[in-house]
């Protein structure tokens, strides 16, 4: 029975080995990966961090541009209203020196003429009277 023992703790003795020797370099390979993974990690916590600081800064800039873009359009809004208001104003004062001032225009030449026809008219009886 001893012979079964001492072949049994062979048996053992050889897949212990076995085992070492296929886990050995997948420690070592652990080991290796655990230390780039870290390295890379450090790099990523280095290289990361100032970015997202800068994505912030520039996110807070985006929403104050953003707010005042707001803000400005509502004035814009009311610019376009006075400028459409403006626009008018200008269409009708057109309106008027196209249509309605040259109507006064032909009414007063019409009311001189007819001053001057008149004033001829008292002229020329006052002068029939006067003689």
């Amino acid at each position: 029975m001893t012979v079964q023992i001492d072949i049994l703790n062979l048996i053992i003795l050889v897949v212990v080995i076995v085992i070492a020797a296929f886990l050995l370099p997948l420690i070592w390979q652990l080991k290796k990966t655990a230390r780039e993974t870290d390295a890379l990690l450090h790099d990523l916590r280095r290289e990361l961090i100032p970015s997202l600081q800068d994505f912030r800064e520039i996110t807070e800039r985006i929403n104050r541009a953003s707010a005042k873009i707001e803000k400005g359009s509502v004035h814009t809004e009311n610019l376009l209203e006075s400028l459409d208001e403006i626009f008018t104003s200008i269409r009708q004062v057109n309106r008027f020196f196209r249509q309605d001032a040259c109507h006064i225009a032909e009414n007063a030449a019409c009311l001189i003429m007819g001053i001057r026809a008149a004033g001829k008219v008292f002229f020329k009886e006052t002068r029939e009277k006067g003689e």
